[in-house]
């Protein structure tokens, strides 16, 4: 298990940005694949929510990835990550789409604190898909868009069904080259 470099929780909890960041041991240690797609599973804020949810969503998404005959990195999990960790990820890994499941709410009512996130990091590494996504956002330095299924436990969008729809996201991600808002008006055109 790779890990941030937040070196404890309560590092993770009061300094966001050390989440965002593989610790250098991390870092070394993370083979650079240059893949279509590489998974990350993070505790986040909620451990429970991945304890809850990853056994049945991670086969399906598996399965949807493969299915399209995409280049997949070696699975990754990492302790106490952000979603920014997904673009530090992605650089490091060379991936073209990063999929951070990660846990969201912590706390709460028993449900809540099982409630997974999937951030789909689309790393702009294409001229072309950057200078349209600059166009698009009006920030000329953009380098990621994201994509958000959030929601993800028994009460909401179920594991197995989660698995499907990220699948499918990411797909449609890659093949358009865009992400977040911008892939969903490309879609209706």
């Amino acid at each position: 298990m790779l890990t941030s470099e937040a070196r404890d929780k309560q590092a993770h909890l009061n300094s966001p940005h050390l989440g965002a960041r593989l610790s250098s041991r991390s870092e070394e240690e993370l083979p650079r694949e240059d893949c279509d797609v590489q998974i990350v599973v993070s505790d986040g804020l909620s451990a429970e929510a991945v304890h809850a949810n990853i056994a049945e969503l991670y086969p399906v998404l598996l399965d949807g990835l493969e299915s399209r005959g995409l280049k997949l990195g070696g699975p990754i999990a990492v302790r106490y990550g952000r979603v920014k960790l997904a673009e530090h990820i992605a650089e490091c890994s060379g991936a073209r789409l990063t999929i951070l499941l990660i846990g969201e709410r912590p706390g709460g009512d028993a449900l809540a604190s099982k409630s997974l996130s999937a951030y789909l990091a689309y790393q702009l590494v294409d001229e072309a898909a950057r200078n349209r996504a600059a166009q698009f956002s009006g920030n000329a330095g953009i380098r990621f868009e994201y994509t958000v299924i959030s929601n993800i436990y028994s009460g909401g969008l179920i594991p197995v069904e989660a698995g499907s729809v990220i699948a499918e996201k990411a797909w449609q991600i890659l093949e358009k080259q865009a992400a977040g808002n911008r892939l969903e008006r490309l879609l209706k055109e």
